[in-house]
């Protein structure tokens, strides 16, 4: 799968402001300052998503159009970067506002071909998690689980995280990614496009 171009096209607050971009979508969640907007920057080797090292930055649903050709076809597909959740600084008005937002623009839209769960492998299941995978559940949405910042432990760990996941979801589900140096970065991709195009 080689990215031709990709653009960022806007922010929405709910599935109205998309309607008019009729191609597959692929939704990017997890929590604050995983590096979900990193992780889409080194999959597209563009900088089109805005970064932050605060936590909680991303308040609406961001939303960017690809561009990929794959087998002298060329076709187009939507990423969206999703609010983080579990950061505790924001109210709770707030959070239950932005969990609403998400429900609802997924509920809505018959686009999305696949969450894309980013996790950081330095953290351990809670309770946050738990309920994530429940959510999940009731959405009826397949996922994919991407491992991030595995530069940042060494190749045990690593490797001990994944075989976690792994023997709980299924090894074609879950990938080690690293935003700093590409780790990873080729079989999700490609991964990706498998998705969009079989289904």
């Amino acid at each position: 799968m080689k990215i031709i171009n990709s653009q960022y096209i806007k922010s929405v607050a709910g599935f109205e402001g998309r309607t008019q971009l009729e191609y597959p979508e692929i939704c990017f969640i997890g929590r604050s300052n995983v590096g979900k907007s990193s992780m889409i920057n080194k999959l597209l080797m563009q900088k089109v998503a805005r970064t932050s090292s605060t936590p909680g930055a991303t308040r609406l649903i961001n939303i960017y159009q690809i561009q990929y050709e794959f087998d002298k076809e060329r076709k187009f597909i939507i990423f969206s970067d999703f609010p983080g959740f579990g950061y505790a600084k924001v109210s709770k008005k707030t959070y239950q506002g932005w969990q609403g937002m998400i429900e609802g623009y997924i509920n809505k839209n018959r686009y999305i071909k696949r969450l894309i769960w980013v996790y950081d492998v330095r953290r351990n299941i809670d309770e946050i998690d738990s309920n994530v995978i429940e959510w999940i559940s009731r959405t009826g949405l397949d996922f994919t689980m991407a491992i991030t910042k595995i530069d940042k432990v060494n190749k045990n760990d690593m490797s001990a995280k994944k075989k976690l996941f792994e023997n709980n979801f299924g090894e074609d589900r879950v990938f080690l990614f690293s935003s700093k140096d590409g780790y990873g970065r080729d079989k999700l991709i490609d991964h990706i496009r498998g998705v969009v195009d079989n289904t």
